[in-house]
Formats: structure tokens, C-alpha cells, sequence
């Protein structure tokens, strides 16, 4: 398969070419505007008309997918992977929470297309995640994090994934012991109660972090490190406490009175999810599963999943593409693990969705990336392509394809 970007780290490389030059910033500034202007337009032009992109093959969109996230790790010039790239901003700065996931995706798209370029790139993510710790164990907040940053609870936990599948992959025991590190941190900082209520987003507490959860009971599987296993399980109850009899979770949104994206909604479910596997506890299975097929029956009366729930299951009419993405895995899970081939239907349903509305053309700041929202405008990262989005698309094509092998 042929690989066209250069890798971030520099083991191999090539004269950039002029797409590499508009992605990554450099060339005339005049240059950089027109180009962005005309990507502005073009995004909200094709949204008002209503145009989508024809699907092509899961292979084509993977790849597509992949090499905008190269072009994101690229733009920063760190190793890390640029947040998003903003409509009228441009590239953002690098963030270590979503760098820290998307390194296991490359790693996998790295198996799957026999890829040393996506090999070398997540390593070359991983050493920029080991000097972004903090010294006590934690990981920082935001993008571009400074001098002095503050700690997070969820940043640390997705970054987790990205060092432990890092010391997997090379056998470097400086990742897993920095996620030893840092599981120590989560553990210290954790309420009685199994909930974190500090050095979360917006000084909220919230159920999506069952996704932390799961990153502890990772770490255990790594390290043997018998109090994050304990954690784990007391956040993951302390979870299911907020999942009402309809599947939907108090404390799922961003702020404490908000309804919740459905991105949140899905962190909430995998981490849930991934962590009743490991456990091997058929209750936290069963809750799981209850909230995966209410937006299972949800999608099937009402059409694809729109973007933001309340408590009842209802919500404006647009969509978080993240979302969709992130319920496809949830739903291929649950097929890899019950065989139920429902699961599998409504997830290739959401893949089909998602290739419509996925750049397959245009400036290379967006070819290949997953909008925020679409409309463009609507209210999930209005006016940007988040890194994560991309990441969500490509895992989501990558288990399309596997299960489909067999």
C-alpha cells in the first residue's frame, strides 16, 4: 500500500510536497488564507446545499482517514496531533488526551495495511505523551499544554491507552511505567464514593468517566497493580447508579445541567462496556447492553442517531459525527461478543452515514477529516474537524472491515 506522507519522527523522508506544505502551515501567509477562506466556504456552502460525499469503499475512507490524522501530528511539528483544525483558526495546538487513543488506531491501521509509517508515527506519539507527564503522575489538561498546566482526570486516563499499547508494540518499558505512574494518580485522587471529583473537565463530575475506568483495569491487566482493578470496579458501579431504566445516565454531559452530546453518551457506554469485558461481570454487561440497545431501538424508529439527548431521548435535529462513530464501535462490540447480528447492521448503517458526510476531497487541511458537527455550524465543535472524530471514523472502518473478513 502506498504511503504518501512523511513520517513524523524522520526515520524516512522525502521533499514535502505542496499539500504537506498547506497542512503542516509552512509556504507564503497569503497563500494559507486564500486556502482557508476557500475551505470555509466551501464546508458551510456544501452543507446549506445539502451535498454529501459519494461512499467509496471502506479502504478508501480508512485511508483517507489516517492520513489526515498524519497531516494533524504533522501541523504541530511535536509529535503530538493537532486537536482540530479550526475553519477560520487553522490547526490547533497539540493535545495529549487524544493523541493518547489515537495511538493504539494507528498502531491497529498499522497491522491491518502492514504500515511502518503509521508504526513509527504512533511511536513518535507516544514519546511526545512521556514528556507532556506531569511529576506527579498525572497528565495535563487541554491543548498545547504550557509551563505549568493543571492535571486531568480524563486526559490521563485516554492517554493511558496510548502508552500501554506503546510499551505492547516496542517492548519500551518507560510507557508502562509511566502508566503505572499514572494510574497511581487516578487511584490517589479518587472520591470514596468511586466518582472523581477533582481535576475533572469544568470541575464536574461525570459518568463518561467509565472510560477512565477502563483505563484502569488496563493498566492492572499490564502491571498487576491489584488497587486499580478496586477502582475501576467502584467507579464502574458508582456508573450504572446514574443509568436511569431507559438507558439514558445522569452526569453524562459536559456540565452538570446540560443534556449531553452523544459523544459523551458513547464514552459512557464503551467505557461500561470495555469494562464489564474485563471484569467478566455479566451485571455491568447487562447494563451496558441496556443503553446500547435503546439507541439501537432508537436508530431503528427514528433514523441515524442525532447529536444531543435528554433524559427522555430527544434532542435537536443535527448530528455529532463523533457520536455516530463511536455507537458503530459500541454496536460491533456487542456483535463481537453476542454474535447478535442486529448490532452489526445498525452499526454498518451508521458507517454508510458516516461516509456520506466524510471529506473525501478539498484542501488537505480537511480531506480525509470528520467534521465536528454537521451542519458545520451546529453546536458540537461548530466550524472544526476534532482529531478525535477522525480517530472514532477510522476504528469504526477498521472493525467494518475485519468482522466482514469472517
Amino acid at each position: 500500500m502506498s504511503e504518501d506522507v512523511v513520517p513524523a519522527n524522520g526515520r524516512r523522508r522525502r521533499e514535502a510536497t505542496p499539500d504537506d506544505r498547506s497542512a503542516t502551515g509552512s509556504g507564503s501567509s497569503v497563500r494559507r488564507l486564500r486556502t482557508r477562506i476557500g475551505t470555509f466556504l466551501s464546508d458551510v456552502g456544501r452543507d446549506l446545499a445539502g451535498r454529501t460525499t459519494t461512499p467509496r469503499t471502506n479502504r478508501r475512507h480508512l485511508e483517507e482517514a489516517v492520513r489526515w490524522l498524519y497531516r494533524s501530528q504533522d501541523a504541530t511539528e511535536t509529535g503530538g496531533s493537532a486537536a482540530t483544525y479550526n475553519l477560520v483558526l487553522g490547526w490547533g495546538g497539540p493535545y495529549p488526551e487524544t493523541t493518547g487513543y489515537i495511538v493504539p488506531t494507528l498502531y491497529d491501521y498499522a497491522d491491518w495495511a502492514d504500515s511502518a509509517t503509521a508504526r513509527d508515527r504512533a511511536e513518535a506519539m507516544a514519546d511526545w505523551l512521556l514528556t507532556t507527564q506531569l511529576e506527579d503522575g498525572g497528565f495535563p489538561a487541554g491543548e498545547d499544554p504550557g509551563s505549568d498546566p493543571d492535571p486531568s482526570i480524563f486526559n490521563t486516563g485516554q492517554i493511558i491507552f496510548g502508552l500501554l499499547r506503546a510499551h505492547e508494540e516496542t517492548g519500551d518499558d518507560r510507557f508502562v511505567e509511566a502508566a503505572r505512574r499514572a494510574g497511581e494518580w487516578l487511584v490517589s485522587v479518587q472520591h470514596d464514593g468511586g466518582y472523581w471529583d477533582r481535576y475533572d473537565y469544568r470541575d464536574t463530575v461525570h459518568s463518561y468517566s467509565s472510560r477512565v475506568a477502563w483505563a484502569l483495569l488496563e493498566t492492572h491487566e499490564a502491571t498487576g497493580v491489584e488497587s486499580f482493578r478496586g477502582a475501576a470496579r467502584d467507579n464502574l458501579r458508582w456508573v450504572v447508579d446514574q443509568q436511569r431504566e431507559n438507558g439514558w445516565f445522569e452526569r453524562c454531559g459536559f456540565d452538570r445541567d446540560a443534556d449531553p452530546f452523544l459523544h459523551t453518551i458513547a464514552y459512557t457506554v464503551r467505557g461500561l462496556l470495555e469494562g464489564a469485558l474485563l471484569l467478566r461481570d455479566e451485571t455491568l454487561l447487562e447494563r451496558a447492553r441496556r443503553s446500547a440497545d435503546a439507541l439501537l431501538d432508537l436508530q431503528a424508529r427514528s433514523g441515524i442517531l442525532t447529536g444531543q439527548y435528554d433524559e427522555q431521548f430527544e434532542g435537536p435535529d443535527f448530528y455529532c459525527l463523533t457520536g455516530n462513530a463511536q455507537m458503530a464501535i459500541v454496536w460491533y462490540r456487542l456483535f463481537e461478543e453476542t454474535g447478535e447480528s442486529s448490532y452489526r447492521r445498525v452499526a454498518d448503517e451508521t458507517v454508510e452515514f458516516l461516509k456520506r458526510h466524510h471529506r473525501m476531497d478539498g484542501s488537505p487541511d480537511v480531506r480525509g477529516g470528520l467534521k465536528g458537527s454537521t451542519p458545520v455550524w451546529q453546536r458540537y465543535m461548530y466550524l472544526r474537524y476534532p482529531n478525535w472524530a477522525a480517530k472514532f471514523l477510522a476504528d469504526a472502518l477498521l472493525l467494518a472491515e475485519t468482522l466482514h473478513e469472517y
